[in-house]
């Protein structure tokens, strides 16, 4: 599984809003649940594993990007969205900089190993300085979809 086959155009956003960690999750999972086609009790719960996981330790890793994710019962492969904050915010970062890069990524237990190949391509997606510049540039939706599609 890539990550190109995990992200579609429909599940990036930009700019997304949110002042804290708190709400900028809550806000991705939102619009994600909404492109993707959702319940309300699926939203809910995809909200609740993404914020169990980060209270296991913060997702955000360094350069401002970071990747809040989960393994939830009703996707059987992984699902990327990625987002761009409309301002940068305290995430907890390995590097302690502020954060406005987000790739939300659920997947299932069904397939553990899909699920880490995607989380170590975003992974070195965030470590390419001319790509996250770009993705970070980003003004709107249709820009940054022409970084990836």
């Amino acid at each position: 599984m890539s990550l190109t086959d995990s992200l579609k155009k429909e599940y990036c956003f930009c700019p997304l809003k949110g002042d804290n960690k708190r709400e900028v999750i809550s806000n991705l999972v939102r619009e994600f649940a909404s492109a993707y086609g959702l319940s309300s009790e699926e939203e809910q719960a995809a909200l609740n594993a993404v914020i169990s996981r980060e209270s296991l330790g913060s997702t955000g890793l360094e350069h401002g990007v970071a990747i809040p994710h989960a393994k939830v019962s009703f996707i059987h492969h992984p699902v990327v969205a990625l987002a761009v904050g409309e301002k940068e915010i305290d995430f907890d970062s390995a590097d302690g900089k502020p954060t406005n890069v987000y790739f939300l990524v659920l997947g299932s237990d069904e397939h553990p190993s899909e699920h880490v190949q995607v989380l170590s391509q975003i992974a070195q997606v965030a470590r390419n300085a001319t790509l996250l510049r770009m993705i970070k540039s980003a003004k709107n939706r249709d820009e940054l979809i022409s970084l990836f599609f």
